[in-house]
């Protein structure tokens, strides 16, 4: 489980620091005026589009995590399904494969 806990926090951080960019984000024709209640503090759609991403790769990865522990919790190790969804975690990882975080143990 340590592999699978590394691996979910590396994630994280590394979507923190997509979100955090995601407010520096800005094009030159900014199609509207500013807007409340969002990162960006204008209308630019890519912000946006980013935090929507960002949001359903938590979601997913939240789920595998979820699922792993629960089977783990049962004893079924090494189950097909807890297999799958470590293998969908690092398939979100591989983007970051350059960062020094990165494990290669990660590779899926």
């Amino acid at each position: 489980m340590p592999v699978v806990t590394s691996l979910m926090s590396f994630l994280q951080d590394r979507w923190d620091e997509e979100q955090r960019d995601a407010a520096l984000f800005h094009e030159l024709d900014c199609p509207g005026p500013p807007r409340t209640g969002r990162v960006s503090h204008c209308c630019c759609p890519c912000p946006a589009q980013i935090l929507d991403r960002l949001t359903t790769h938590r979601r997913i990865v939240r789920d595998c995590e979820q699922r792993i522990r629960r089977e783990q919790n049962q004893g079924l190790h090494g189950s097909v399904d807890s297999s799958r969804a470590f293998r969908i975690m690092k398939a979100f990882a591989l983007p970051y494969e350059l960062h020094p975080g990165w494990q290669d143990t990660w590779y899926p």
